[in-house]
């Protein structure tokens, strides 16, 4: 992951600074693959006084995601206002975070804590033993493959859109790319590090809903077929039971046919379950 750090300089009193540096912050958020942003007050420096006034930090999950947010319209337009309302008097720099390799993944008890809070009509069950593919999920349940949904994560010029997709057959990233009016380079599946970065969940465990990052979804017209559906559930050992029309409910995902035409075999799960 990395971030934009932006230092902004103390500057003379001006009774429109505060509105101006919130419309800013407004107009940094709608950066594309902006996952938060973060602003605080400097009140000081080991020395005493520090020479800034404000810190912002716009975090993205790749160096790639940054360039592309920079390059486009609401990057360009957020950059010159940033110029216009502080006259200059700001420093910005790019930094990479060191990956934390004892992050600990979200577990199917964060996922139910999710349920309950938003009040989704869902179940966790455990099948009793590990579920990490398509074809271990639909064999420890004793149902079609078919009825076995995938979250799979991908990265639109940087920007994460999940996709919600039933049985072994692999989503096709060019009607990804014509369904969102981009070249098929510009869609890449993500990445497991990136997988856990945003969705908060390991690559074969990951839900479709209570992900850590909010992001368009689009699913399946095959996922609406079934009644029931089972989807990752947050551990190797756990699924998510739930309505298909209360997934689409949830999630506002957009119906979009994303499967390839030829089927695929067992080597699903892509970057999900």
């Amino acid at each position: 992951m990395v971030k934009l750090v932006i230092l902004i300089r103390k500057a003379a009193e001006d009774g429109d600074l505060e509105r101006r540096y919130q419309r800013n912050l407004d107009l940094l958020r709608k950066m594309p693959g902006v996952q938060r942003v973060q602003s605080g007050e400097v009140f000081g420096s080991p020395a005493g006084d520090a020479p800034y006034e404000r810190i912002v930090e716009v975090h993205f999950p790749s160096r790639s995601a940054l360039d592309s947010a920079l390059k486009s319209p609401e990057g360009v337009a957020a950059g010159k206002d940033l110029i216009d309302y502080t006259g200059a008097a700001v420093e910005m720099f790019f930094a990479e975070e060191q990956a934390q390799s004892a992050t600990k993944p979200l577990s199917p008890q964060n996922l139910r804590a999710y349920l309950e809070n938003q009040q989704i009509e869902a179940e966790i069950v455990s099948p009793g033993q590990p579920t990490p593919t398509v074809p271990a999920a639909a064999k420890a349940l004793g149902v079609d493959e078919s009825q076995i949904v995938k979250t799979v994560i991908f990265l639109v010029d940087g920007r994460p859109f999940a996709v919600y997709a039933c049985g072994t057959r692999r989503v096709d990233p060019r009607k990804l790319a014509q369904r969102l009016r981009v070249s098929r380079k510009h869609v890449r599946l993500a990445e497991a590090e990136q997988v856990l970065a945003l969705t908060g969940y390991a690559v074969g465990t990951v839900p479709p809903v209570g992900l850590k990052t909010p992001m368009p979804a689009f699913i399946d017209p095959a996922v609406l077929e079934h009644e029931v559906i089972y989807a990752g559930g947050g551990g190797v050992n756990a699924l998510l039971k739930m309505r298909s029309a209360e997934l689409k409910r949830v999630t506002g995902a957009e119906v979009l046919s994303v499967l390839r035409e030829n089927a695929a075999g067992s080597s699903e799960p892509q970057n999900a379950k």
